[in-house]
C-alpha cells in the first residue's frame, strides 16, 4: 500500500478505530517495512516505529520465526546498508530506522531467546560495519525529524552486548568500533551521541570488558590527537578535538557514580589535561 493508505490505517489503529488483529498483519508489516525510511516523520517515527514497538514488545503479535525473518531483512543491503555513503539525503532515514527495528528485535530476544547464534553473530558484524561506514551523522533534521544514526546504532549494540549468547571475547572489538565512531572528524556531535555511545561501553565493563582495554584508549588519545593535528585540515581537526573532549567528559561523568571506576576518572582527567 502507498504511504497515505498506510498512514491512515496506522492512525486508525492508534486512535482505536481498528486493531492490529483486525488487519492482514502480513500485508501491514510488509508495508511498514517498505516505508520504514519515509521522510514523513509522523509516519516513520510515531506510526511505523511505534507500531513495530507495539507489535513486538507490547502485544507479542509477531511470531518468533517472523522476527528472525525481519531481522535478516533489516540487516541487508536494501535496509541497513541502503545507499550507504550518501550524506545529506533522505536515505539516512531508511538506514537509521532499520537499526531501530533491529534494536526492538534484539530486545525481544533478551526476553525470549529465539535468534540463532549464527544470526546474532552476523548482527554483531553488520552493526559494527554499519557504524564504521555511516558518514551521515546528522541528529535532528529540520522539518523531517530525527535521523540519529549513531545514537540508534549504539542502542542496538547495547541490546546486543547484554545478550547472554554474546561471547565477551568480542567486547574489545565492539569497544574499539564505538570509540572510533566517537573520535570522528566527519561532524561535531550535538545530540547526546557521546552519552549514547557510552551506554554499551558501560554495559560491557559491567559484564566483562577488561579495564586495560579502556585504559589503553586513554593512554593513546593525546598522541593520536597530536598526530592528527599535523595531518588533518584545520576544520577537521577542530571537529575531532571537540568530539574527543566531549566523549572524555561524558565518560568521566559516567564512571563518577561508582568507586570501582575511580582510576578511570584519574586517567580521563590526566588525558584531558594533555589535550
Amino acid at each position: 500500500m502507498d504511504e497515505i493508505t498506510l498512514k491512515t490505517l496506522l492512525l486508525d489503529i492508534q486512535n482505536g478505530k481498528t486493531t492490529w488483529q483486525e488487519q492482514n498483519q502480513t500485508e501491514l508489516i510488509d508495508s511498514m517495512m517498505e516505508h520504514i525510511g519515509s521522510s514523513d516523520s509522523e509516519l516513520r517515527d510515531k506510526l511505523i516505529y511505534r507500531g513495530f514497538s507495539q507489535l513486538i514488545q507490547d502485544e507479542n503479535l509477531i511470531p518468533e520465526e517472523k522476527l528472525v525473518d525481519l531481522l535478516t531483512k533489516a540487516l541487508g543491503d536494501e535496509y541497513l546498508f541502503y545507499e550507504i555513503g550518501d550524506v545529506g539525503t533522505d536515505h539516512i532515514f531508511k538506514r537509521s530506522f532499520s537499526v531501530l527495528l533491529i534494536t526492538l528485535i534484539l530486545g525481544k530476544d533478551l526476553e525470549h531467546s529465539f535468534i540463532p547464534l549464527q544470526l546474532l553473530d552476523r548482527t554483531r558484524n553488520e552493526l559494527l560495519l554499519y557504524l564504521d561506514l555511516e558518514q551521515d551523522l546528522r541528529g535532528f533534521v529540520s522539518e523531517k525529524g530525527w535521523a540519529h544514526s549513531v545514537a540508534h546504532t549504539a542502542d542496538a549494540i547495547d541490546e546486543l552486548v547484554k545478550n547472554p549468547k554474546m561471547d565477551v571475547k568480542f567486547f574489545p572489538s565492539i569497544f574499539q568500533g564505538l570509540a572510533n565512531k566517537a573520535l570522528t572528524f566527519a561532524d561535531v556531535y550535538i545530540a547526546d551521541e557521546a552519552e549514547r555511545l557510552l551506554t554499551p561501553i558501560m554495559a560491557m565493563l559491567e559484564i566483562g570488558l577488561a579495564t586495560e582495554i579502556v585504559d589503553d584508549l586513554f593512554d593513546k588519545i593525546p598522541s593520536f590527537l597530536k598526530l592528527q593535528k599535523s595531518k588533518l585540515e584545520e576544520e577537521k581537526y577542530v571537529k575531532l578535538n571537540a568530539n574527543c573532549k566531549s566523549f572524555l567528559k561524558s565518560f568521566y561523568v559516567c564512571v563518577g557514580s561508582s568507586e570501582k571506576y575511580i582510576e578511570f576518572q584519574k586517567k580521563i582527567s590526566s588525558c584531558l589535561k594533555e589535550l
